[in-house]
């Protein structure tokens, strides 16, 4: 089979604007039970005791590092061709066919080795079904953008479905997760790379739904939302940061290029249109655990799932600590000037719990 190339997509700068802006309006190795996870104990108590808990995680599993390094397998690109949607869909289709089992194989050489570094069951990182998920709701997106749906009309579509998929995985070991985002990633680049500019202008759209719905724990935020009064002071805060998390997550992207010009990771540039996109998600999904968090009243979800994802994709992408850390920081002023006071009251205690759990203290080994 002919590998598939890793080269960029074809976004010139000048339409990165274009872009961004019609898109924007991811078995524990420490016992969970080691830190509390309900909002009875006091604020300092589980602050303190959350950092402890981190870098204790953080040691465990930096300490089962192997010292090979991984080879990225060679590569040539897909072609490109202008063309009307039923020729888009025809390319699509096609390299929907053979791309899935190109993409677990990058999903392999980048998170192997993490298998044993984070004590995760084998048996539960199952290439065949991860990649036929991954099939299956990808030609979906195709099928409804075939239809000429549009992404909104995709979220009903299949919503439902990729909440069911990311519940499947994270319950078996949230871990997991990383390894069927990455397949979903490198698989949605590998379809974008065989389509025109124009082409992905019009297809990314569904590819960012299906992002969205697989990163950000919706289903868990709506189980979580269920068991509070209407009038419930969290309920109500987290109803309010929903609705701004986008445009909280932009803001922060911005202030953040500022801080790291020249920036770069395994993705590429900071300011490249594709990273940007994703940086912003990452603050979303950031965003969307604190919500979490103030609607089951403890650190639980930062704790089982953010955190042991983080220590496990971003030093495999070149993310650095430092620049998790100024997002933070500059997400909390964020949060604390578009909000009311009220709000930022409920969101404070998992906002500090969740800044000094991603502090340098931490992560200084």
């Amino acid at each position: 089979m002919d590998n598939i190339s890793e080269s960029k997509l074809h976004l010139p700068k000048d339409g990165d604007r274009e872009m961004v802006t019609a898109l924007v309006p991811n078995p524990q190795v420490i016992d969970p039970l080691e830190l509390p996870t309900s909002g009875k104990s006091s604020e300092s108590n589980v602050s303190s005791m959350a950092v402890n808990w981190a870098k204790k995680y953080y040691t465990t599993v930096t300490a089962h590092e192997k010292r090979s390094q991984l080879q990225a397998p060679q590569s040539q690109q897909l072609p490109e061709f202008e063309g009307n949607r039923a020729r888009t869909v025809d390319k699509l289709t096609e390299t929907l066919k053979i791309a899935s089992e190109i993409a677990w194989g990058k999903v392999q050489n980048l998170l192997g080795q993490d298998i044993e570094r984070h004590a995760i069951d084998p048996e539960l990182v199952k290439g065949s079904q991860i990649t036929a998920d991954a099939r299956k709701l990808y030609a979906k997106a195709i099928n409804a953008y075939a239809e000429e749906e549009t992404p909104s009309r995709l979220s009903v579509l299949i919503g439902r479905d990729i909440i069911e998929l990311r519940s499947k995985y994270s319950q078996a070991d949230p871990l997991v997760l990383g390894f069927v985002t990455m397949e979903f990633h490198y698989l949605g680049t590998f379809l974008l790379e065989s389509l025109s500019y124009a082409e992905q202008l019009q297809f990314l759209p569904y590819l960012k739904t299906i992002d969205d719905y697989l990163d950000i724990p919706f289903g868990e935020i709506q189980t979580a939302a269920a068991n509070h009064d209407r009038n419930s002071k969290a309920l109500i805060a987290v109803q309010h940061l929903l609705q701004n998390t986008t445009q909280i997550a932009s803001v922060v992207y911005d202030r953040v290029i500022a801080q790291h010009q020249g920036y770069s990771s395994s993705n590429g540039y900071l300011t490249d249109t594709m990273v940007k996109l994703s940086s912003i998600r990452d603050v979303e999904i950031f965003q969307s655990y604190l919500c979490l968090c103030a609607l089951e009243g403890g650190i639980r979800p930062v704790q089982q799932e953010l955190f042991p994802l983080c220590v496990m994709l971003y030093p495999r992408l070149h993310v650095s600590w430092k620049l998790v850390q100024d997002m933070l920081l500059v997400l909390f002023w964020e949060i604390h000037d578009r909000l009311s006071p009220e709000d930022v009251m409920v969101f404070l205690p998992y906002l500090r719990t969740l800044t000094e759990m991603f502090s340098a203290d931490v992560f200084q080994n």
